[in-house]
């Protein structure tokens, strides 16, 4: 009798932990910017390029940034949404970035990776690549969505192989929203509760003082879920 309970509490926890496997991932970790700090000369796109947030989070092989802004675009739908990282394994640039841009980035060792994005168009994301020749890309994320209201959000998912990174890694990042034009700059950064700039075209950097940092955790496997929950549920049956 003993044996028959043991084995069904087993098989439960074991699904339990499958189930729970599905949906894990470390807890999100939200990065807020202050709200209305874009320079009153310059169009905030009726608040879609003012930055409210960003959540991240990550499973064992993808990192997830979800960006939202203080406008609907639907509405207004020329805005341009990027990402600068920092993984501080070599060939970071401090004077450039991936769309040749007037954004830069000197924290830890110079930006790496950027993912530039576009909502307007049918929209879509690019994935660039700093290396010992320059910026290469572009290459294609793991994922990309938009969603449009009455604050919109930009959802982005990188492989982390991608960005040359492994679980336990810690990296500097920013996030920068800006115009159509080529030479558009920062006109909100993510990590700057201040204006960025004050005209379209002037310089930004992200430095150590005005960028935000994240490691990427292990998310436990499926078995060592289930093995938690057999520990737990055979425990309270012998107390019982």
């Amino acid at each position: 009798m003993f044996t028959r309970i043991a084995l069904s509490v087993a098989a439960s926890a074991l699904l339990a932990g499958v189930a729970l496997q599905a949906h894990a991932a470390p807890g999100v970790t939200t990065f807020n910017d202050a709200i209305n700090d874009i320079d009153p000369s310059i169009s905030s796109g009726n608040g879609t390029l003012d930055l409210v947030k960003m959540e991240v989070s990550n499973t064992n092989s993808d990192v997830m940034f979800k960006l939202t802004v203080n406008g609907n675009i639907g509405t207004t739908d020329w805005g341009k949404f990027m990402i600068g990282i920092a993984n501080n394994k070599g060939n970071g640039t401090s004077s450039s970035d991936g769309w040749g841009r007037p954004i830069t980035m000197s924290a830890n060792g110079g930006m790496t990776h950027w993912i530039g994005s576009w909502v307007d168009g049918g929209a879509g994301s690019q994935l660039w690549t700093n290396g010992s020749s320059g910026w290469s890309g572009p290459a294609s994320l793991a994922g990309f969505t938009v969603s449009a209201g009455a604050q919109s959000t930009v959802s982005f998912t990188v492989s982390i192989a991608s960005l040359g990174m492994s679980i336990g890694d810690t990296f500097s990042f920013d996030a920068y929203s800006s115009g159509g034009g080529n030479s558009d700059s920062a006109i909100d950064a993510l990590a700057n509760p201040n204006y960025a700039v004050s005209s379209w075209g002037q310089a930004y950097n992200s430095g150590p003082s005005n960028s935000f940092s994240y490691t990427l955790s292990a998310v436990p496997a499926p078995g060592a879920i289930a093995l938690i929950g057999v520990a737990g549920l055979m425990g309270r049956r012998r107390r019982a």
